[in-house]
């Protein structure tokens, strides 16, 4: 089954930079899990806000996300401003 993850953050770095690095740096990792991304974006009036929507079969996303958090962070994700919400899709 196939889980749809939202997360919101706070980034330490610009998004220009946050952005490079996700679409660069992270791709292969998720790519290996079949993690798709689906949207990435800032926030209209907060550039250190930004929100990610990635798709993979359910489990997937959450254990990537554990076994990443030190990437992550180095990349500029302030993984303790997270919000994560899940949708399955019926």
């Amino acid at each position: 089954m196939l889980e749809t993850i939202v997360c919101t953050l706070d980034i330490s770095n610009s998004f220009a930079e946050f952005a490079d690095k996700f679409d660069h740096d992270e791709a292969p990792g998720r790519e290996a899990k079949g993690i798709k991304v689906l949207y990435r974006g800032v926030a209209n009036n907060n550039p250190s806000k930004v929100v990610i929507v990635v798709q993979a079969e359910t489990g997937v996303i959450a254990q990537h996300m554990q076994d990443n958090a030190a990437r992550f962070v180095e990349n500029g994700a302030l993984v303790h401003t997270a919000v994560v919400t899940s949708y399955k899709q019926c």
